[in-house]
């Protein structure tokens, strides 16, 4: 078990690595996440691709197999929602919009419970995440996890949609 602290270390690293990461560097549009209290903390490095001009994506659950995508202006954008996570209050991005957005100069840091090294990703068992990147292949995405949270080898399902790589300090 790690303590608060060690995961705020983690975190701080983790998300340093990915603001010095060259395709977050390069890209217009960032699909980011506001993380729960269990995943690498993201709190900052959203206030720091917002202060950077990046456009932010954050997702939010509309549904038991649903969630949108909206821009994130500014932090007074967000409110408690679903499952306790914060999200955003701006109107939803239509499908075509936020494809756009992210098909031709976006990244993706896609939170996880767990990542192989096969770039396989392991959610919360609702496939949120993997109905949104199936629309976006051509998307690089980041699998952002703690350092114990990368395995050898996970369960995967060709639903199950791979990274491009992992991040995880």
């Amino acid at each position: 078990m790690f303590s608060e602290e060690e995961l705020k270390a983690h975190s701080e690293r983790i998300c340093g690595q990915l603001l010095r990461h060259g395709k977050v560097l390069e890209a217009e549009t960032v699909f980011a996440y506001w993380s729960l209290s269990d995943e690498v903390c993201t709190h900052r490095l959203v206030t720091k691709l917002l202060a950077m001009g990046k456009t932010v994506l954050l997702p939010k659950v509309v549904s038991d197999t649903q969630m949108t995508i909206h821009r994130l202006a500014a932090l007074s954008d967000l409110s408690e929602g679903a499952y306790g996570i914060m999200e955003p209050t701006t109107e939803a991005l239509s499908q075509e919009t936020w494809t756009e957005l992210l098909q031709h100069n976006g990244v993706g840091l896609i939170p996880g419970m767990a990542f192989d090294k096969a770039m396989h990703r392991m959610g919360r068992g609702k496939g949120y995440y993997d109905r949104v990147l199936a629309k976006l292949p051509g998307m690089y995405k980041i699998g952002v996890c703690f350092p114990f949270q990368l395995y050898n080898e996970i369960p995967a399902t060709n639903l199950d949609v791979l990274m491009n790589e992992v991040c995880c300090g």
